[in-house]
């Protein structure tokens, strides 16, 4: 009987411990996320209407539609709106994207679109914190693999709040109405 009460007490404490572990890391990791500043990056703190989208260079179809639809609101702007926007396009392939590729690119649908390239640490945590989900998903093809991701437009306030998401699917023009309204509404607070 004293083996088992012995037994018995070495699992409660293998269990104990098992438990105080996965608490602690639990702890651990929400404690790092919730202190997660993604306003560290300089690009999102210039006091403008900052429009954050996720995506890569071997997007086949949304990426592209979403930057081209910006570029074509970003054409029927006035300078004096188009001044007080910033787009960031954040990479979520940072293993192929160099960022000189993601300035190729971005350049050709619109100078005022910036690229910004994260490590694969700061990106899982600034993507979460403006809840964007991406899944890297193994392909049959030379590629290799593509990024599952959100495909919204998140927007940010001049004084970092998150405003809204701007779907996939809105057009153009409505993104060019939706600018418009925000940068008149925050007009006191845009440089």
């Amino acid at each position: 009987m004293g083996k088992f009460v012995s037994r018995e007490i070495f699992k409660t404490i293998i269990y104990t411990v098992v438990l105080i572990s996965v608490l602690t890391f639990s702890y651990l990791k929400t404690k790092k996320e919730s202190e997660y500043n993604p306003f560290r990056l300089k690009e999102l703190n210039n006091n403008k209407i900052t429009l954050l989208y996720f995506g890569f260079l071997s997007c086949p179809d949304a990426c592209p539609t979403t930057l081209s639809k910006i570029s074509a609101a970003f054409r029927e702007m006035s300078p004096e709106f188009l001044s007080q926007v910033s787009f960031l396009f954040i990479d979520l392939d940072p293993e192929r994207d160099t960022l000189l590729k993601l300035k190729n690119y971005t350049a050709f649908f619109h100078p005022k679109i910036i690229p910004i390239s994260l490590s694969l640490e700061e990106l899982s945590l600034f993507s979460r914190y403006f809840g964007i989900s991406f899944l890297k998903v193994p392909l049959k093809s030379a590629m290799g693999y593509t990024i599952d991701h959100s495909t919204q437009i998140v927007v940010v306030s001049p004084d970092r709040k998150i405003l809204k998401e701007i779907e996939h699917d809105t057009p153009a023009k409505n993104i060019l109405l939706e600018l418009n309204k925000l940068i008149v509404q925050y007009k006191g607070k845009l440089k």
